[in-house]
């Protein structure tokens, strides 16, 4: 009996890697240069599957949104054509901290290496090294294997460094390098993840402690570094132990804390509900967990944490207390710290006005459906109240701009464009989030508007084709509703959309009506309820077009679009 190998190809080693870190599938289009990786990819017994998707930047797209489910996500594309192809979804897990990796593969390291005034097919004119240029401002590495001694430690180096920088990779694996045998990982995949300087994480340690002693109200505000850090456990004890106010972000959008008992509602700066921005800019300490500067969660900058209060604000490498910039100190040692200090702090006095109103869409505005169209003012309180504990949802722009403004119970996972708002992101995330353990027989859904899934809507025939059970939702105004707010009233060819029946892509796109894929119009508010209703726990997947007026959006919408207005 032959003893079993301890070699494996290049390729196979990497895709063992991403199992450890818990990469059960790997999104991505086959190409010429990358074909050896794709065959390993599909014969070897490795525990990565393949999702094949229908083009490389709905690959990208749905890495980013496996990662913002499980942890990590991949994505596999030929070199050049393929690799270009996912910029603009690197570009937005970059901006919104996902960490992920493109895996290309390229011409033979020989070919890579010797000069030539031959262009090659897939290579801009002789310059095999764009690719790799291209993508170092929107990755934490950009890198090429071209030594298979040194290729397996400078692959664990790539993925740790984007799990240590919560940011995407680019790895180019020469074609004749991804069949070449290496030693079987036999020691666990090493994080080494940075650490803090513990004199920095000390000193502001406490003088965070003294900002807790010197308060009664205390306001935590969460953001989507919580999410990527695993810390949603550690912040729930800090607001438990301080009894502090907790508030979500558009980014961070993380119902856990909005079915808590202390929820101050979405927190968007003057874009939020009366009492949400007072709750959180007047408390005596603004604690913000894991939120960025940008300029969603800020409300267009219109916030006004720290202006008045005391602050306390940890982001995902330093903290800052009161303008004073403690350096080289993350989020993940500090907030457990902080959460232990909290223990021993004296309760707070909670502020939260009894009755106030914490979310423009609230599920006790709950109604009863009448013939009346469609409006978003009404359908988003009823989309509220389909949700319950355990969804999974994603939004693409125009469906996540309001759906983020929706009250949902703890125990949801909600992810959506974030800052980066790019335009069809959300519905390809979902295809790829559809994917992850983590979702496994979880009701599935995603909103998205008919502008933003026109971007991305080849990949429902994705959906079909691995038989998901889920619900796409799809709002038709016929066209770019966010931006005909941009300029109210003004008329324009540029937004509005080529009409489709989307009740018929199902068909179109290989399903079977009625078996594999169902589908559904709701005109009016008792329309919207009854598909609800029908949709309690969805198989295959059902298309829900909702037909709303053109020109018709949230009253909350009104004042966001102006905000947005350059």
């Amino acid at each position: 009996m032959s003893s079993p190998s301890t070699k494996v190809s290049l390729s196979t080693y990497l895709f063992l890697r991403l199992k450890e870190i818990g990469v059960h599938h790997v999104f991505g289009i086959p190409g010429d240069y990358v074909l050896p990786l794709f065959d390993e990819l599909i014969d070897q017994d490795h525990g990565v599957d393949h999702v094949l998707v229908c083009n490389e930047l709905n690959g990208a797209y749905a890495a980013d949104g496996y990662s913002k489910m499980s942890g990590f996500g991949a994505v596999a594309v030929t070199y050049g054509v393929g690799s270009l192809s996912t910029a603009n979804a690197v570009g937005g897990a970059y901006a919104d901290s996902t960490p992920m990796i493109v895996i290309a593969g390229t011409p033979t390291v020989e070919v890579l290496n010797t000069p030539t005034a031959h262009k090659l097919h897939h290579v801009l004119d002789t310059n095999f090294n764009a690719c790799l240029d291209s993508f170092r401002p929107i990755t934490a590495a950009s890198h090429r294997l071209t030594r298979l001694e040194t290729a397996p430690a400078e692959i664990d180096k790539l993925i740790r460094t984007a799990l240590q920088d919560k940011k995407p990779v680019y790895l180019e694996i020469p074609y004749d390098l991804q069949l070449a045998e290496v030693d079987l990982p036999v020691e666990p995949f090493d994080l080494l993840l940075r650490q803090s300087s513990r004199v920095n994480l000390k000193e502001a340690l406490c003088h965070a402690v003294g900002l807790l002693n010197s308060s009664k109200t205390r306001c935590v505000v969460t953001g989507h570094l919580l999410q990527r850090e695993k810390l949603i456990e550690d912040t729930e004890n800090l607001i438990d132990d301080l009894n502090a106010s907790v508030a979500t972000t558009f980014v961070g959008k993380i119902p856990t804390f909005e079915g808590h008992p202390n929820a101050a509602g979405l927190y968007m700066g003057a874009m939020s509900c009366d009492a949400t921005r007072t709750i959180v800019e007047t408390a005596d300490l603004a604690i913000v967990a894991g939120m960025t500067l940008n300029e969603f969660d800020t409300g267009i900058f219109t916030s006004k944490i720290g202006a008045n209060q005391d602050c306390i604000w940890m982001d995902f490498d330093q903290v800052i207390i009161n303008n004073q910039v403690y350096g080289q100190v993350y989020l993940r040692d500090f907030l457990p710290e902080l959460a232990k200090e909290a223990e021993l702090d004296q309760v707070g006095t909670l502020d939260i006005p009894k009755d106030a109103r914490l979310f423009h869409f609230q599920r006790s505005d709950a109604f009863k459906p009448t013939d009346a169209k469609l409006t978003i003012d009404r359908l988003f309180i009823q989309l509220a109240n389909y949700a319950k504990p355990g969804d999974v949802m994603y939004g693409d722009t125009g469906g996540y701009i309001n759906a983020a403004q929706a009250e949902y119970p703890a125990g949801v996972d909600i992810h959506g464009c974030g800052n980066y708002g790019s335009l069809g992101a959300g519905f390809a995330l979902f295809c790829g989030g559809i994917f992850t353990y983590e979702a496994a027989g979880r009701r599935c859904y995603m909103i998205t508007g008919d502008g933003a899934f026109h971007m991305t809507a080849q990949e429902l025939s994705t959906l079909i084709k691995y038989e998901t059970d889920c619900v796409v939702f799809i709002l038709d105004n016929k066209g770019y509703g966010a931006e005909r707010q941009i300029y109210p009233g003004k008329e324009r060819s540029y937004n509005n959309t080529p009409l489709w029946n989307y009740e018929e892509l199902g068909s179109a796109f290989g399903g079977v009506e009625g078996k594999t894929c169902k589908s559904f119009v709701a005109r009016t508010e008792k329309d919207m309820a009854k598909v609800l209703d029908k949709l309690d726990e969805p198989t295959g997947v059902n298309i829900v077009r909702i037909l709303l007026d053109p020109w018709d959006t949230a009253a909350f919408n009104v004042k966001f679009s102006e905000a947005l207005r350059h």
